[in-house]
């Protein structure tokens, strides 16, 4: 592989990993903009299924057996798990599941859950479920876009979505490996950094006192294209690393590149 082949793969992978990410973080954006308009307690649920449902509680109740529940509907049954503290605010509550009896009608229903010694005219914690008659007809209730059309949560899509980043940009970082080692063999080099101090461009690469350069050479600016540019002097040099001071006017940034001839 030369250097121009490794260049034209780099920036390609590149610009797949980029694709990668916008896409993951649409599909990200997609579920979290669905969370504001898809209510906690409400269900969009199927004959047979089974949801897993959560609820506050006040603090006094530590079991499970002192929490029951109502339903408009025989077909509708919540089984308490767990009491536990909240995630993310703290506070009392109890984890259970949601169950839909395969012979449900469709419609919309409520169930209530609260605990055991509540007197009725106390608020209880509302479940809102909706049944459908199809899985079409559940996909219509979502409102991530995502879900509505492929009945999949949108975190799934960003993380199938993961290894192709990692790969891609894994990738990007082995070829710039390799970009530069055939890059110093040709006395190149890509500048990394573009400082404007004292009405000058420093400008850093990867070139330095391993590759024979010195403090005071002469380098010449290109562009990405190969372009010449201008020229800049050597003002500081490492084992691999050097500095040259440009002059103002002439248009250099980062990706351009350094040649010692």
């Amino acid at each position: 592989m030369n250097l121009q082949q490794a260049l034209a793969w780099r920036n390609g992978i590149g610009k797949l990993g980029m694709l990668f990410c916008l896409l993951a973080s649409l599909a990200v954006l997609d579920g979290v903009v669905a969370k504001f308009f898809d209510p906690t307690n409400v269900f969009h649920l199927l004959p047979g299924d089974e949801a897993a449902v959560n609820g506050p509680l006040p603090e006094n109740i530590k079991k499970t057996e002192e929490l029951t529940f109502t339903s408009d509907s025989s077909h509708l049954t919540v089984v308490f798990d767990s009491i536990h503290s909240g995630y993310f605010l703290g506070g009392n509550m109890w984890r259970g599941r949601l169950l839909v009896a395969p012979g449900a009608a469709p419609g919309k229903y409520v169930v209530n859950v609260r605990p055991l010694d509540y007197p009725p005219e106390k608020p209880a914690y509302q479940l809102r479920v909706v049944i459908h008659p199809d899985p079409i007809s559940q996909r219509q209730g979502f409102h991530s876009l995502l879900k509505r059309r492929t009945g999949r949560s949108p975190y799934f899509f960003a993380l199938l979505l993961l290894p192709g980043i990692v790969l891609s940009w894994g990738a990007v970082w082995l070829l710039s490996r390799r970009l530069e080692v055939l890059e110093a063999a040709a006395g190149l080099a890509e500048i990394y950094h573009v400082n404007h101090q004292e009405g000058v461009y420093r400008l850093t690469f990867g070139l330095g006192q391993r590759h024979g350069l010195q403090v005071g050479d002469r380098v010449a600016v290109l562009d990405p294209r190969g372009n010449y540019v201008g020229t800049g002097q050597v003002i500081e040099a490492a084992a691999s690393d050097a500095t040259a001071a440009a002059a103002i006017e002439q248009k250099i940034r980062p990706g351009y590149f350094i040649s010692r001839t």
